[in-house]
């Protein structure tokens, strides 16, 4: 009897993860009609890098505008360990434009290192960049700082300190300048909830005022489908006027390891 419980509890758990799944799909669907230009598909990254990872992502954002036109951006990416310290990531992200609804934004190369050991419960690593773009928009060179913090048994945070310079005929002057950061608490069955920030701070040389630069907050939830297939959905809420009022992101993980 024990063992049918069980069982009927865990296809329970399954389901309810799958409905909360499609209720995220819903409410994109609902707004679809009235999102516009969605920008940031990006997360604050994890330095850890566990050994025999690999895991591909879909993403998806969409981005309110006061226009009420339909924009999104889209994302793909592929990343595999190369060793317990190191690995490698591929994305490639497409947009809407004026010309079509997937319009090619960006392929990016990134490399992740793992400074610290696994055992520490503060972990930190740097990721370098490369992105190459379409047309006459300009590439970039990019270096990040990644750090997490394990609070205890079911919290976490990270925090990112981000720049690139861009190269080419139209490359914008200076550095630009990012942070990023989220605390994470862990819940049974797999599951996680938390709460995440991004700012944008504009390049050095012509930093201008919190209004002016691009500040969001808001939360997010992880759960697990299956075993190796899980979803991240979040909301984000522009703190400053030049910041998109809300951006609907969804995600999913599918890992190989």
């Amino acid at each position: 009897m024990k063992d049918i419980l069980k069982a009927h509890l865990f296809r329970a758990g399954k389901f309810r993860a799958w409905r909360a799944a499609f209720m995220g799909f819903g409410a994109i669907a609902c707004f679809w009609p009235v999102l516009a230009a969605a920008q940031n598909t990006g997360g604050v990254s994890t330095p850890v890098v566990n050994i025999d990872h690999r895991s591909a992502q879909y993403r998806i954002t969409l981005d309110p505008d006061d226009n009420g036109q339909t924009g999104f951006a889209q994302r793909l990416h592929y990343q595999q360990a190369i060793n317990d310290d190191m690995m490698w990531r591929v994305v490639g992200q497409t947009r809407k434009t004026a010309e079509s609804d997937f319009d090619f934004d960006f392929v990016q190369a990134e490399l992740f290192w793992q400074v610290t050991p696994n055992a520490m419960d503060y972990q930190t690593g740097l990721r370098v960049d490369a992105r190459f773009r379409g047309g006459d928009r300009p590439e970039q060179i990019g270096a990040n700082w990644l750090n997490l913090w394990t609070l205890s048994d079911r919290w976490q945070a990270r925090a990112s300190a981000m720049t690139h310079v861009q190269m080419g005929d139209n490359a914008a002057k200076g550095l630009a300048l990012q942070t990023r950061a989220q605390l994470m608490h862990s819940l049974p069955e797999g599951r996680s909830i938390g709460v995440e920030i991004f700012n944008d701070y504009g390049r050095t040389g012509s930093v201008q005022g919190f209004d002016k630069q691009n500040h969001a907050l808001g939360p997010f939830v992880t759960m697990p489908i299956t075993d190796n297939i899980s979803v991240y959905s979040s909301v984000l809420f522009g703190l400053s006027e030049a910041a998109a009022d809300t951006e609907l992101r969804f995600w999913i993980i599918r890992s190989f390891d």
